[in-house]
């Protein structure tokens, strides 16, 4: 479940990487085959350890042992003889005998316990037993000594401890290893069988010193003979290796094997003297048994000796190879799992690789799908199979980056569609807009023609005057949204202009240049191709300052690195600090504007005018808070809008467009006072002014550039008392005359009241209403 926080707000999952989530699967794997390995091994090694513990303990303990275990048949065969028949020789030879059996016994306590280490001491509680055994063998000898005591009980006593000593073996021949075990038969067998032989070697003996042979011991020879017929046949011949197979077949074809034999039968089945006695066996057979069992007991010491050492060699050759194997097995399970985590870490470097490639490609794809689409929006033909091809390869993540580059051509093929629709609807607004750009100007026209005839009555020149205002507003937002449609054309001028020139052109246009302080000192010329779009910028700046303050607006020039700088300052309502930086962004945003963003300005498209025509035509605006309150516009002209001298025009130009008229101080020609600009052809605007009572309501300071009055129209010629009389008429062409003064004949004076007389004359018959 997702954690949740103090205050109660379900934590957010850490969602591992892919990179992690490889890592760790690999780190599993490598684990689990680790810990396979160790399964493996740790087995296989403890087998080895045991194998190699219980052939120490058979060399050590076991090996040591037969000299034991012959010595204690032998003393057995003199106890017995003894007992039997008591005289110095047999004591001498039972003397004998005991010393070489304690030598037996020394080397096993020595190599059986005290050279063996503890972790070496398998089957270690037979040993004990047998070290209990022989506890108790002082006691024996001395009764032995006594005379106390039966025969067979000593005799039993003996054959005990052989009996533990073969257990020993035995419990040493269960090996952990199959092919060791069956190799410890024959051995195990060949103990049996040694004993059972000496044994019957020992009752022989008995019976011959007591002189008879009871029929006790005639059962146990018996027992004792088919106790080693059944090893030999059973557990010792068939599971001899091949060496030792031959050795016994040696000794069991020799004569000293049949002459045993014989005696053997004989003694099994005796024969009767002539009373009718059992006798112990065949004289002549008997008088064989001493040498050839003397001689046969030794050969099977010797194979009981050397299949003792090559069973314990063959152990440790055994716990070698299984410990080589677990070596082995470990180093290739080893190999293998470095193999495997190489490949898991080729594996996750490159899935990582392509990873990244699939992230380079969406991150590639995310940075250029925006400039196709641009590209889109300018007109260009883009293909989007060469934007973004189809990936190389044919594995998964090709798959992926395949479907990838799928969406993001098909993202370019919508944005290709919805700017065809959009340059559709821009060339049908366009369009629109020069029919009815067409309409509002022809009826501009009239307006003027009307203004200007010299009958028309003042009353209704001013209600024309409020007429020509509501339409030239009219006509400045059409010419905004086809200047937004991307497609409005704009008039030029026929030669360079001055930075002056063009402030005083944008203050005419602003229809208040009374109130504009033209304080420009820097000699620049903008060329004829941008003076249209930035006399349009400097009135629409212009226009808002007048507009929202009831001072005058001061424009200044800046001499600057990179060009001119126009500061247009008012002293107004100004606009808040976060107002300015919004305005500001919207003004760098020179691109086309999207239809639902000028929808939301609800028709106010003065901000996205002026940053239109700047970004055109290499001019930079932002605002800034003056030190009066108000607003400071700051138009930065780069050079690249600039031209260094301006160009000599001599001869009128059949331009469209007349040259601008400033609104200077001076006295014209006419003797007129020039305080009022004359009348101008209107040019196309680039404010939406909606109307004049919308210019007070609204300010610089709300969320886009406030809606501007008509600032890009014409002022309307203003009428004074017979200023619609020709100069002479008027009579302030020259210096009134004084009374009684006599007119000089001046021939120039005669040619421009002449002039001026045809001049009205035209007008007058121009202006007929019934002509």
């Amino acid at each position: 479940m997702t954690p949740i926080d103090r205050s109660g707000h379900r934590a957010p999952r850490r969602i591992m990487t892919v990179r992690a989530r490889l890592i760790v699967v690999a780190s599993v794997a490598i684990t689990a085959l680790l810990i396979l390995v160790v399964v493996n091994a740790v087995p296989a090694w403890d087998q080895q350890r045991n194998l190699r513990n219980d052939s120490t303990t058979g060399r050590l303990g076991g090996e040591a042992s037969l000299p034991l275990f012959i010595a204690a048949q032998a003393e057995r065969k003199l106890t017995a003889a003894y007992l039997a028949r008591p005289s110095a020789a047999a004591k001498t030879a039972l003397q004998e005998q005991r010393k070489k059996t304690d030598a037996g016994l020394e080397s096993f306590r020595r190599l059986s316990g005290t050279e063996l280490r503890t972790d070496q001491r398998h089957r270690w509680e037979y040993v004990e037993a047998v070290y209990q055994q022989l506890d108790t063998l002082p006691r024996v000898r001395k009764n032995v000594d006594a005379r106390e005591g039966g025969p067979d009980e000593s005799t039993g006593y003996y054959t005990s401890l052989i009996n533990k000593m073969i257990s020993f073996y035995q419990a040493l021949s269960a090996m952990d290893d199959g092919q060791l075990t069956l190799e410890t038969r024959p051995l195990v067998g060949l103990f049996y069988a040694s004993d059972a032989l000496a044994q019957q070697d020992m009752l022989l003996t008995q019976a011959r010193d007591s002189g008879q042979m009871t029929d006790a011991h005639r059962v146990a020879f018996a027992e004792a003979y088919g106790t080693q017929q059944v090893m030999y046949e059973r557990w010792i011949a068939p599971y001899l290796p091949e060496q030792e197979k031959a050795l016994y077949d040696q000794i069991t074809a020799s004569p000293e094997w049949k002459e045993i034999q014989a005696a053997q039968r004989s003694v099994i089945t005796p024969p009767a003297d002539d009373l009718g006695n059992e006798q112990i066996g065949d004289r002549s057979s008997l008088a064989q048994w001493d040498d050839a069992y003397g001689k046969v007991s030794g050969q099977l010491a010797g194979l009981n000796l050397q299949r003792t050492q090559g069973l314990l060699a063959h152990g440790f050759q055994r716990a070698d190879e299984i410990r080589t194997q677990v070596f082995l097995q470990a180093a290739g399970s080893l190999a293998a799992i470095v193999l495997i985590a190489g490949l898991i870490i080729w594996l996750i470097r490159s899935i990582s690789a392509r990873l990244r490639q699939l992230r380079r490609q969406t991150q590639e794809g995310a940075e250029r799908l925006p400039q196709v689409v641009e590209r889109l929006m300018r007109g260009e033909v883009v293909d989007s199979k060469a934007e973004f091809p189809d990936p190389v390869g044919g594995d998964e993540f090709s798959h992926v980056q395949a479907a990838l580059a799928e969406a993001q051509r098909t993202a370019v093929r919508q944005a290709a569609d919805q700017a065809g629709d959009r340059r559709g609807v821009g060339a049908f607004v366009a369009a629109a807009t020069e029919r009815t750009l067409g309409h509002i100007n022809r009826a501009l026209g009239h307006l003027e023609r009307v203004m200007a005839r010299p009958d028309v009555d003042p009353v209704l020149l001013d209600e024309l005057i409020t007429i020509d205002g509501a339409v030239s507003a009219s006509r400045r937002h059409q010419e905004h949204v086809g200047t937004l449609a991307g497609s409005m054309r704009q008039d030029l001028y026929d030669r360079p202009r001055s930075l002056l020139d063009l402030v005083n052109d944008a203050a005419v246009e602003t229809g208040s240049p009374r109130r504009v302080t033209n304080e420009v000192t820097d000699t620049a010329y903008v060329p004829p191709q941008h003076a249209a779009a930035t006399v349009k910028v400097i009135a629409a700046l212009i226009e808002n300052g007048i507009g929202y303050s009831t001072g005058e607006v001061t424009v200044r020039s800046v001499k600057a690195v990179h060009g001119f700088a126009l500061e247009i300052e008012d002293a107004g309502f100004g606009m808040s600090q976060e107002a300015v930086e919004a305005a500001n962004a919207e003004l760098t945003q020179h691109n086309q504007a999207t239809f639902e963003a000028m929808a939301q300005r609800q028709g106010k498209l003065g901000l996205f005018v002026v940053a239109r025509l700047a970004g055109r035509h290499h001019l930079s605006v932002s605002l800034r808070r003056s030190a009066y309150s108000g607003i400071t516009a700051v138009v930065m002209i780069d050079n690249k809008a600039l031209t260094t001298m301006k160009q000599d025009v001599t001869a009128p130009s059949s331009s469209t467009r007349p040259v601008r008229t400033a609104a200077p101080s001076a006295t014209a020609p006419d003797g007129v006072p020039s305080q009022v600009p004359l009348p101008r052809r209107r040019q196309p605007a680039l404010d939406p002014a909606a109307a004049h009572a919308q210019r007070q309501a609204e300010h610089l300071g709300a969320d886009t550039l406030p809606v501007a009055t008509d600032a890009d129209a014409a002022p309307l010629p203003r009428r004074a008392a017979g200023q619609h009389l020709n100069p002479i008429l008027r009579g302030d062409a020259h210096s009134p005359q004084q009374p009684g003064a006599r007119a000089e004949s001046n021939p120039q004076r005669v040619g421009t009241d002449w002039a001026d007389f045809q001049s009205g004359t035209q007008q007058a018959t121009e202006y007929d209403p019934h002509r």
